[in-house]
């Protein structure tokens, strides 16, 4: 993509901007700054990067294999059915599974989310520099003064600094993922999910079961009444952060798409101009990058609400059991 930029760049500015490249420019803008920065330039490199992904399933399966007291877990114990002929030991084991599963599955998240705004960043550099080439050949020419090159150059520089700044977090994500794994050298080369999975149509409905055991009831244990707590203010901050993330896919994603090609209509109508039109990239790209991290929080408290639900259930039970 960078090189056939340049290219055109080069094709555009040896027209002298005269009238007539406005129809050139358009092609450029359409190719550095629309909204294919995100939906199609990133499908594209999960093709490329993703064809044998390591995904939660096999992450989990592998965790639970390293960690958990298999001497002591039942298995087919998940569903507390049995719970009651469950010895403590299992009991503790089955408790320590569901703790296993939400780390891991937050461990995975976040690294797949990091990867996810990688990707996309990588593309939104290659149009602020894109930019940043037109600038220049534009300074060259006389259509620009110095001072509107120097803020792209400004803009230029501060998207280098954060696409670094984000691969350290990606590299500090992955050393967490390693740990979880319990990884060794033979698994370097193992990647994950370049896109996080997209929140459901509608959200989690507690069971019966699950409604009772986070229930205040008439039991006053002060541990027992901190779980059901617990339990209740995990279910709420789910809601909040599912309502969140599907606003996001829903409303907020597609309002910034009718944005820019609103933006793309006034400039066709020569109202802006290609610099304008490229400053929404930057509109595009924070609102992509809130929307991962709408969507990853809202994943692991999914994950975190079947633990804490898991954990109320075990306790009703015990008490029930007592």
């Amino acid at each position: 993509m960078k090189k056939f930029v340049i290219a055109l760049l080069g094709f555009v500015i040896s027209q002298a901007f005269a009238n007539s490249v406005w129809v050139e420019q358009n092609k450029l803008v359409g190719e550095i700054g629309g909204w294919r920065v995100y939906s199609k330039e990133q499908v594209s490199r999960e093709r490329l990067n993703n064809q044998n992904p390591f995904t939660l399933n096999q992450a989990t399966e592998r965790s639970l294999n390293h960690q958990l007291d298999w001497v002591s877990y039942l298995p087919g114990s998940e569903s507390i059915s049995d719970y009651y002929f469950l010895t403590p030991a299992q009991r503790s084991a089955l408790q320590k599974r569901s703790s296993i599963i939400y780390e891991t599955t937050k461990s995975y998240y976040e690294l797949v989310a990091l990867k996810e705004k990688l990707i996309h960043m990588e593309d939104v550099l290659d149009a602020v520099e894109a930019a940043s080439e037109l600038s220049a050949r534009m300074y060259k020419v006389g259509n620009i003064n110095e001072l509107a090159l120097l803020k792209q150059s400004k803009v230029l520089y501060k998207k280098r600094l954060e696409y670094k700044a984000l691969q350290g977090k990606y590299l500090e994500a992955k050393e967490r993922f390693i740990r979880q794994m319990n990884f060794d050298s033979r698994d370097v080369r193992i990647d994950v999910d370049a896109r996080l999975p997209e929140p459901p149509k509608e959200q989690r409905k507690l069971s019966t079961k699950e409604l009772k055991a986070i229930g205040l009831g008439d039991i006053n244990n002060p541990e027992s009444v901190k779980n059901r707590s617990t339990a209740r203010l995990s279910y709420e901050s789910y809601l909040e952060k599912y309502q969140i993330a599907k606003s996001y896919k829903e409303e907020i994603l597609p309002t910034q798409k009718k944005i820019s090609e609103e933006n793309l209509l006034r400039y066709n109508g020569m109202l802006i101009d290609v610099f304008h039109l490229l400053e929404d990239v930057e509109a595009q790209s924070k609102t992509v990058m809130d929307y991962i991290d709408a969507n990853t929080a809202y994943l692991i408290q999914s994950a975190r609400l079947d633990k804490d639900l898991m954990d109320v259930q075990m306790d009703f039970s015990n008490i029930n059991v007592r």
